[in-house]
């Protein structure tokens, strides 16, 4: 880091102590209204702290360029994106090798961290995440010329827990299309979200799109799914490119949408949204998930969440060709030819739909 040769100085007119620092042509000045020695030191620290972070090179601390990283993070990505880093960069990052120079951080570094997490028993996907956070740092990092590492490869421990997935077996799906009952204030009663659960296992909708999807993106017997809204309650244009969808309903996600418009009719209930909260606004992610689980326990259905609503819905569908499956469900292909070369035909979507109805009759009838 420069050193800082200057001093504060107090200046009576002003009230305040006053430093200018200058870095690479860029001159900033730094005051504080604090009178006596204290106002001096706070001057100096926030000099010191801004050379300390505009000069980027193989001397900086690693904790110093995450924090700068993720300030741009926040500029450009969502605070799903964002905030997940920043957390992973709080408990795992910056306790192992924020303190190092960048330029001495080695691969060795990141495995340990990696290990680290194994040894306490975190998830394949959760250390999955950790690796791609600190992959992606080092990409910022060499962007800035602060490092040259480029590890070819952060291998994911075969000890480490795949998180179990569940999904509504034939019975809890009879169960669900059937009771529109749960439990309030320990008394039967109905649920306001038996509709959405119901549209949700018959399209695949994630979640999030289902709390985000609009009454208008609902029309000529189509599902436009156009983004979704995140556990902040922020809109956004979805997962992935590949979110931003339409297909034809198929007829039991079509009777679910009547019920639900029906139930909001007696409700006298208007509202943008297709599925919304008794107030008309879009239900938080977790408030939908209180009400799932307290749904499926009053009817005894499978242990599942309401991402594993989506999950069912594919097990359903097992024997659609996977082209149509994945339109429906807004996936990207795994061969680079279906995505480039592959388009929908004339009749897809019908015959998709027509598809997922005949699977759930299996189950239902």
């Amino acid at each position: 880091m420069p050193t800082r040769v200057n001093q504060a100085v107090w200046y009576d007119k002003y009230n305040r102590w006053q430093i200018k620092v200058q870095l690479d042509g860029v001159r900033k000045t730094f005051t504080s209204s604090t009178a006596g020695p204290a106002g001096k030191r706070e001057c100096h620290r926030k000099a010191d702290e801004w050379l300390k972070y505009r000069l980027i090179g193989e001397n900086t601390h690693v904790d110093v360029l995450f924090d700068r990283w993720v300030e741009n993070l926040k500029i450009n990505t969502s605070q799903g994106h964002w905030g997940q880093y920043e957390s992973i960069g709080r408990a795992w990052v910056k306790p192992a090798f924020g303190h190092k120079r960048i330029g001495r951080v080695t691969e060795q570094d990141l495995k340990d961290v990696i290990t680290q997490a194994n040894r306490q028993g975190k998830s394949k996907k959760y250390i999955t995440n950790i690796r791609n956070c600190m992959m992606a740092f080092l990409l910022y990092c060499r962007g800035m010329k602060s490092t040259t590492l480029h590890p070819e490869k952060l291998p994911i421990p075969r000890s480490a827990p795949a998180p179990e997935k569940n999904i509504i077996q034939p019975s809890s799906l009879k169960t669900l299309f059937t009771s529109t009952e749960t439990t309030f204030r320990g008394q039967p009663d109905p649920d306001w979200f038996i509709y959405a659960y119901r549209f949700m296992v018959a399209t695949g909708l994630r979640p999030g799109e289902l709390i985000g999807l609009e009454r208008t993106s609902i029309r000529d017997g189509k599902l436009f799914v156009k983004g979704a809204i995140n556990a902040f309650g922020t809109h956004t244009r979805g997962k992935n490119e590949n979110a931003l969808r339409t297909f034809v309903m198929p007829a039991i996600a079509a009777q679910a949408w009547t019920e639900q418009q029906a139930q909001l009719r007696r409700a006298g209930l208007v509202s943008r949204y297709a599925f919304p909260d008794k107030d008309g606004g879009p239900v938080n992610l977790k408030t939908f998930e209180k009400y799932w689980t307290r749904y499926r326990l009053h009817n005894g259905i499978d242990k599942t969440t309401p991402y594993e609503l989506r999950h069912t819905f594919i097990s359903v569908n097992k024997n659609m060709p996977d082209a149509l499956k994945k339109m429906l469900v807004g996936h990207s292909t795994d061969m680079d030819t279906d995505g480039v070369y592959s388009h929908e035909m004339d009749g897809d979507m019908q015959r998709a739909a027509e598809m997922v109805d005949a699977a759930f009759r299996k189950f239902l009838e």
